[in-house]
């Protein structure tokens, strides 16, 4: 893992505005954050503040649940 040199960076304020300003200044090439979602079909995906990043950064993001997210959706079969 060292040869990535993966960095964490803490930021004090609104999410939707502090991480894309923080990952253009820094020419990220992946945020990772996570979500917690909202509910029904607008939340199966991921939370507003996400969504707001992600259409934001010009790089990946990686959304991570909290353990013990239960999705509504079920597989068929």
């Amino acid at each position: 893992m060292d040869f990535l040199k993966p960095k964490t960076h803490l930021l004090r304020g609104e999410a939707r505005r502090k991480i894309p300003t923080l990952a253009r200044k820094l020419g990220a090439d992946l945020v990772v954050m996570g979500t917690v979602g909202r509910g029904g079909i607008p939340g199966l995906l991921m939370g507003n503040t996400a969504e707001a990043i992600l259409q934001q950064v010009d790089c990946s993001v990686l959304a991570i649940k909290p353990p013990g997210f239960v999705t509504a959706v079920e597989l068929e079969g």
